[in-house]
């Protein structure tokens, strides 16, 4: 049982990095503490955005994106567990990840814009509800990335942090019911060097489907 729990665990931080997904590069360092900046040195949070947008192509270019394809391989080194997941993606919002584990089995996660449902040898299948079809809806939304500033309803800038070498702005996103996430953006550049978030499933307990909370940190999602 306990084994499963930190596989069910594991597997939501996957998923939740898929649906997030964007062109990796080898990991960093962890972000450091940097020496303080004078307020007035500092952009607005719409600004930084700004110069995210631009940095992944622009928005117009963005959206004319209609669908999107993502395959990868897997490792959840901790307990010698390997794989591949491909993920597919349409404008209307709709998804669908599958994710293939070595001795384990095959586990599809999906949405269709309003509803959101999980299927795998741990759980059985599923709808998700509550704070977790929440969180599903956000991530799967297709046009995220050009389109935080609306889908979030609280953004603070916190000031600047080290991620390996690289000077980044810290901001902390909150959507309206869901946990914070922070970005850091890359003060020169402008793409997300890291994302901190915690990811929401649900676990068995006693036969009863409980909320449970999994931190998930993912390092320079973008090459810059």
């Amino acid at each position: 049982m306990k084994f499963k729990s930190i596989l069910i665990f594991a597997i939501v931080l996957i998923l939740t990095g898929a649906a997030f997904a964007q062109k990796p590069s080898p990991s960093k360092p962890e972000p450091t503490k940097s020496e303080p900046v004078k307020a007035a040195k500092l952009p607005t949070v719409q600004e930084i955005l700004a110069k995210y947008v631009k940095a992944i192509g622009g928005r117009e270019a963005n959206e004319k994106i209609k669908t999107r394809f993502t395959t990868g391989t897997i490792e959840l080194a901790p307990m010698g567990v390997k794989g591949t997941f491909e993920s597919h993606a349409v404008a209307e919002a709709k998804s669908m990840t599958k994710m293939d584990l070595v001795g384990i089995g095959e586990f599809l996660d999906g949405s269709d814009g309003k509803i959101a449902w999980s299927v795998n040898p741990v759980q059985g299948s599923r709808d998700k509800t509550g704070l977790e079809l929440a969180q599903a809806k956000l991530n799967n939304n297709f046009y995220r990335e050009i389109n935080l500033d609306k889908l979030y309803t609280k953004m603070e800038l916190k000031g600047i942090e080290k991620v390996g070498e690289k000077d980044a702005y810290v901001v902390v996103a909150t959507a309206e019911g869901l946990p914070p996430t922070t970005w850091y953006f890359d003060a020169i550049g402008g793409l997300i060097l890291r994302a901190d978030s915690v990811g929401i499933c649900a676990r068995t307990l006693v036969g009863i489907v409980t909320p449970s909370m999994v931190r998930n940190s993912s390092k320079n999602t973008f090459e810059a």
